[in-house]
């Protein structure tokens, strides 16, 4: 399958991507992939290549990319803000128009990617968001901030005891306290309107409090076992890709009315 690997957006800051063109004739808009943050993007890192992957065999284009400051994009961590994240992906969804000639894209993102996913479509002028996948969403970013810092106190408890906690370090990745500020204000609950012609909502159990979206019939919602992709809950070397799942959102995504 073809792989194409570049960078684009702004020359000063240019961002990583990697095209996974479509096998065959092109059903649908391409879908610009938006991955989690820190250690969830590394875990999570080969499920969303496979999703990439099997929607290219459907024949929906597909592009991942690395927001700035962070895996093989330009910047530097310290500078990070959930702003600038958006705007990456408003970048690789212009990119993904450019580059297909078509005026309608997808969006998917899991986890914290799934909330930038989301806000990019909120705020995209001129943008025709025709899908948007949001995989086990952080609707509650303050809660989701204290897991994190959670996570990091635990795992310092158990391999570093007695070493001090820096605020500005979840897990091995920087957190500069003004993204842990976006973080601490994202409230994904308060988009009134649904920024896409539909959309796919991915929780397991009762990840997803409050539902997005309540009665929306542009919005359909799937409930599947935990599968925490992005977690290493029974060792480093453990690595979840859930097969079904994955088909599942490539079969939704190339529904519709094309």
């Amino acid at each position: 399958m073809p792989l194409k690997p570049f960078y684009f957006g702004r020359s000063p800051r240019p961002l990583y991507g990697v095209l996974h063109e479509a096998r065959g004739a092109r059903r649908r808009p391409g879908v610009v992939i938006c991955p989690p943050f820190g250690q969830e993007a590394l875990r999570a890192h080969r499920s969303l290549r496979e999703l990439a992957s099997r929607l290219a065999d459907a024949g929906v284009p597909a592009l991942r990319f690395d927001y700035g400051g962070s895996g093989d994009s330009a910047g530097e961590p310290e500078d990070a803000r959930l702003e600038g994240w958006v705007e990456d992906a408003l970048a690789a969804v212009e990119e993904m128009r450019e580059g297909t000639g078509e005026p309608r894209v997808a969006l998917a993102g899991l986890r914290l990617g799934a909330s930038v996913a989301a806000l990019a479509a909120q705020r995209g002028e001129g943008v025709d968001v025709d899908a948007l996948v949001l995989w086990e969403p952080v609707v509650d970013g303050a809660a989701h901030l204290a897991g994190l810092r959670a996570a990091h106190a635990a795992w310092m408890r158990d391999h570093a005891p007695g070493a001090l906690l820096s605020a500005d370090e979840v897990l091995g990745f920087p957190l500069p306290r003004a993204l842990a500020d976006d973080l601490a204000g994202l409230r994904l609950d308060r988009l009134e309107a649904v920024p896409a012609r539909r959309a796919l909502v991915v929780a397991s159990e009762d990840e997803e409090r409050p539902p997005l979206w309540a009665g929306a019939a542009a919005v359909e919602r799937r409930t599947v076992p935990p599968l925490p992709v992005w977690l290493h809950a029974e060792g480093m070397s453990r690595v979840l890709v859930p097969g079904a799942l994955l088909e599942g959102i490539v079969a939704w995504i190339g529904g519709g009315t094309a």
